[in-house]
């Protein structure tokens, strides 16, 4: 008898815990959408590119401490705003019609901060043979 409820026990945990776990699953953060719209060699600066990028941020979204290498990078903030820490700079909101700079090599984020969905347009001037981000541990 005390086999089977024990067994029991174990099965309605195991239900109790796997409905929590769809819950936990269904609730997680949206992720950043972005969209490569624009590439293009820099022919006056040889091995130079620049891209351009459209991004949607969901609330509460945070990219990874990340930096460019030998990359410049322009966040235009289209809708809403972006808060930005930049080492060597601080925290910086910037709302939309304002843009930040980030030099090469330096390393930062970006979030969402608010409750609302948020757009930028990010130009990045780089070495074609580096990439894009390379994340910082």
């Amino acid at each position: 008898m005390h086999k089977h409820g024990f067994a029991a026990m174990i099965f309605g945990g195991g239900v109790l815990f796997g409905l929590g776990s769809s819950e936990m699953i269904h609730a997680q953060m949206p992720s950043l959408v972005t969209k490569q719209i624009f590439k293009t060699d820099l022919s006056n600066l040889p091995g130079q590119e620049a891209i351009i990028y459209a991004s949607d941020w969901p609330p509460g979204f945070r990219l990874p401490l990340h930096k460019h290498e030998e990359g410049h990078e322009f966040v235009y903030v289209v809708e809403g705003e972006q808060t930005f820490e930049i080492e060597g700079i601080g925290t910086r909101l910037v709302k939309a019609g304002e843009v930040i700079y980030t030099p090469p090599d330096v390393a930062h984020f970006g979030r969402n901060a608010t409750d609302k969905v948020s757009k930028t347009l990010v130009i990045r001037i780089k070495a074609k043979d580096k990439p894009v981000m390379t994340e910082v541990k």
